[in-house]
């Protein structure tokens, strides 16, 4: 596998698209050399091609947008890998976030597309983790740590005598190791799975399930025979109903009441009286209250002219005593205060007038009236208040109140005997005879019918519980059948994850030797003591190495010189790739920066050109220098060079290396 183009858009430095092509490279020539000062982006190119193959959070990419982008508003990151398989097949990767046309977007409006091309039709992402995990199968994340690595993980590996231990599950990986050690849980799974499900069946819960059925069955006959008992009971009273109905029929040619229309009339005949007795007492009341005032209603009229006449009387017998006053007050009353006529009446004029005005009041008084009742103001408005009180009463509605009275009575002597009329005693008790049975008969009519119910509910539950039985027993005759079957499937898992637990160990114990080999061959050409180291081991299970000396005794690699450590971790790297049998690019960004020159030298002339199918080196002027780089010259498939603007805050890609 090779990597053929890797295009970066507004990540860090790279505000613009900017593409770096790795060309075919003919025989010998491995190396894809990338030159860079210090902050011109190097580390950004490895990080591209991780994030491009396994994606990012999106708090990490809105972080490392280009802030100059960022700041007009478009919050968009883009990354391309264009691939070439085993199999000669281009597969083209590209992983893009944009928050869209947002406002002052934040990292969770960043949305994540992945676009996937092979051979150059577009193949459909819908399903991204169904890809992520196609991507991962080629290029599996938990090793491209021993493949894309750079000074710092090398110094991170040769940092203490047991830091390989604490990357057991990575070293598993690479060796191919943990794929077999999944199977193997996963085949343990499927046992435990089998065995949650699993019921052994013997023959005695089949008898019982069956002895269970036998009881039910017996249970739904005996509950089917009473209700046959039952519904032939019904049917006798119900006939028994009908003959004492069609008597009633022949006999009284009416139909007979409904127990409803019995209790319909005998609350009605209740309600009758209560009514009734509520009205006698108010009769009662009003008779006691006001008759006696009442039986002389007649004289109110006349005794109200009476009293009108008298107090008439009385008014004028008062006027009249004072009439010669009064014609006085009246003529003198001309003059004042001014006189009413052009000059002032003279004596004469005035004893006219007065005479005249006493003619008239003394006319006016003459009509006699025969008073006989002769009472005061005080008693007569206690007469007529009396007279009032009784005419607003309810005395005058007596005779409706009576009226009312007679047609209830009428109505209770219709509900009391309107449906014999004036039969006959022996009618009567005819009538209250077949009333009684008609009404028993309903009785027994309504029970029976109840009972008739609850036992059809008894009858379809016992069926129900017979089905479910059925049922039941039918899974118990098939579990009987697979018991054997299931007890099998679960030896066979034993026996697979017992052969997998083998595999693993011998291959292993395989890979582990075939690790220590390589390993231990490429520190042999890359040391400058290769003599100082004898032998290397590494523990089956706990992955921990151990270095022995030319005299065969142990010691720790922090007794190592940290250049020899440094060479110790590359040769491990080394070893872990072709260990792992897989055909990946190896991107090793600064590695030289803690070397001496002998080690320099060595890691320059063995292991670059040795590395890998194709090896993509990030490096300082002073790492691959100019020597360095006419070392390098005949393996080099191309060689580029990455600016970094100071003024533009930019990073550009151009071919060409340093010196080149």
């Amino acid at each position: 596998m090779k990597f053929r183009k890797l295009t970066i858009e507004n990540y860090k430095s790279f505000q613009f698209p900017t593409t770096i092509s790795f060309p075919d490279s003919s025989a010998g020539k491995s190396i894809f050399l990338i030159g860079g000062m210090n902050g011109a982006g190097k580390t950004s190119v490895m990080e591209a091609v991780n994030i491009c193959l396994y994606g990012a959070k999106q708090d990490f990419i809105f972080k490392y947008i280009n802030r100059k982008e960022l700041a007009k508003g478009n919050a968009y990151a883009s990354f391309e890998l264009v691939i070439e398989t085993e199999e000669l097949e281009e597969i083209q990767v590209k992983r893009t976030w944009t928050a869209g046309t947002v406002d002052s977007p934040k990292p969770k409006d960043l949305e994540e597309k992945l676009v996937v091309i092979k051979d150059g039709k577009r193949v459909s992402v819908q399903n991204k983790d169904m890809w992520q995990d196609y991507i991962n199968a080629m290029i599996p994340k938990s090793i491209t740590q021993f493949f894309f690595f750079d000074g710092e993980k090398i110094q991170e590996i040769a940092a203490d005598d047991h830091s390989e231990v604490r990357l057991k599950s990575s070293l598993e990986a690479a060796l191919g190791i943990q794929y077999i050690s999944r199977l193997s849980n996963d085949v343990l799974h499927l046992k435990q799975d089998e065995r949650k499900n699993f019921v052994e069946i013997s023959d005695e819960d089949i008898d019982f399930k069956e002895s269970e059925l036998k009881r039910e069955k017996a249970k739904l006959s005996k509950k089917q025979q009473q209700k046959d008992e039952v519904q032939s009971e019904l049917n006798q009273f119900k006939t028994e109903y009908e003959d004492a109905k069609s008597r009633f029929l022949a006999a009284f040619n009416a139909e007979p009441e409904s127990a409803d229309e019995t209790k319909q009339r005998e609350r009605k005949k209740i309600q009758l009286a209560s009514k009734k007795g509520q009205l006698d007492n108010q009769i009662k009341s009003i008779i006691d209250k006001h008759l006696p005032w009442a039986l002389a209603g007649k004289l109110f009229e006349p005794l109200k002219e009476q009293i009108d006449k008298e107090r008439s009387a009385l008014a004028s017998k008062a006027i009249s005593s004072q009439a010669i006053q009064l014609a006085q007050d009246i003529v003198s009353a001309v003059d004042k205060p001014e006189p009413i006529y052009s000059s002032p009446l003279n004596g004469d004029q005035r004893k006219e007038l007065e005479k005249r005005v006493l003619s008239v009041l003394k006319e006016e008084q003459s009509d006699s009236t025969n008073t006989f009742l002769n009472m005061s103001d005080r008693d007569i408005a206690k007469v007529l208040n009396k007279m009032e009180e009784i005419e607003q009463s309810e005395i005058l509605s007596l005779k409706d109140f009576l009226s009312e009275r007679n047609e209830m009575d009428q109505e209770l002597n219709l509900l009391d005997g309107a449906s014999l009329g004036s039969s006959s005693d022996t009618e009567k008790q005819l009538f209250d005879e077949l009333q009684q049975q008609m009404e028993s008969c309903q009785n027994q009519i309504g029970r029976l019918t109840v009972k008739l119910q609850n036992l059809s509910e008894e009858v379809l539950n016992i069926e129900n519980r017979i089905k479910d039985i059925e049922l039941e027993l039918g899974k118990l005759y098939d579990k009987h059948n697979m018991s054997k079957e299931k007890v099998d499937f679960i030896k066979e898992c034993d026996a697979i994850a017992n052969l997998l637990n083998t595999f693993t160990i011998r291959l292993r114990k395989n890979k582990i030797h075939i690790l220590q080999e390589k390993t231990f061959e490429m520190y042999k050409l890359l040391s400058s003591k290769s003599g100082l180291i004898k032998d290397l081991e590494i523990d089956e299970k706990t992955y921990e190495i151990m270095i022995r000396d030319r005299n065969g005794h142990e010691m720790k690699k922090s007794g190592l010189s940290a250049g020899e450590k440094e060479i110790f971790a590359v040769s491990l790297l080394w070893g872990l790739a072709q260990t792992s049998q897989l055909n990946l690019p190896i991107i090793i960004d600064t590695p030289l920066s803690r070397l001496d020159s002998i080690h320099r030298d060595n890691i320059v002339n063995n292991y670059f050109p040795n590395a890998a199918g194709q090896v993509i080196i990030l490096s300082t002027d002073t790492e691959i220098d100019n020597n360095y780089f006419k070392t390098l010259e005949t393996h080099l498939s191309g060689a580029g060079k990455l600016e970094f603007s100071q003024m533009k805050e930019l990073t550009t890609f151009k071919e060409g290396y340093f010196w080149s």
